[in-house]
């Protein structure tokens, strides 16, 4: 028997292959096992990457008193090494001080009397400049090898300005002044200054 369709062409049957069924459900799963397998290959990446944290960590822990002990070395040495940088210091940079306060004494003012001096120091404070540094707004710009912070009494400002421009033309010193002030109700003044031995003067280095 023959069959013919009579139908118009838009209101035909249109029988589709086969294989568009196969791939409409296919393709899903493809993707879907991609998902999966992109998804499993994400879980043993962290999960090595964690393994892996675990082990470093336990290693760290397992060398931390080798770290430690290190460390403590490392103060030692460099502890060690300011004391020889010190000691060397001291060596290079020796101060004779009694040859800085004998300078110092001979620009003191004259006495008022056999007893009573002038000016006195109540205050010494001495120390060694090395290597030797200069600055241009201290003792207008001299090297200075040793310097000394003196605080004291006088017998009045005219004393004490005699005793700082000595301190000024000196040779061997240069110094700041700091501050004078009246000792309470006495003709006394307390003051400070800072004293600075030039390089190759009498506190040089011998």
């Amino acid at each position: 028997m023959i069959n013919i369709n009579l139908l118009p062409k838009a209101l035909k049957r249109v029988r589709e292959p086969g294989y568009w069924r196969v791939l409409a459900v296919a393709f899903p799963l493809l993707i879907a096992g991609v998902i999966v397998g992109i998804q499993y290959l994400t879980n043993q990446t962290i999960t090595n990457l964690e393994r892996d944290v675990r082990v470093r960590e336990d290693q760290l822990a397992l060398l931390q008193p080798f770290l430690a002990e290190q460390r403590d070395l490392q103060q030692r040495q460099q502890a060690l090494r300011q004391l020889i940088s010190i000691a060397e210091e001291v060596r290079r940079g020796r101060v004779v001080w009694t040859a800085e306060i004998a300078g110092l004494l001979e620009l003191l003012p004259p006495r008022i009397d056999a007893a009573t001096p002038s000016i006195d120091f109540r205050s010494l404070n001495m120390r060694s400049v090395y290597p030797p540094r200069s600055d241009p707004n201290r003792f207008e710009g001299a090297s200075i090898m040793t310097e000394m912070s003196i605080s004291g009494t006088v017998a009045g400002p005219e004393t004490l300005a005699r005793f700082v421009r000595s301190l000024e033309t000196a040779q061997d010193f240069g110094v700041l002044f700091q501050n004078a002030s009246r000792d309470g109700d006495t003709d006394l003044f307390t003051y400070n200054l800072t004293v600075g031995g030039f390089t190759g003067g009498a506190g040089g280095a011998p």
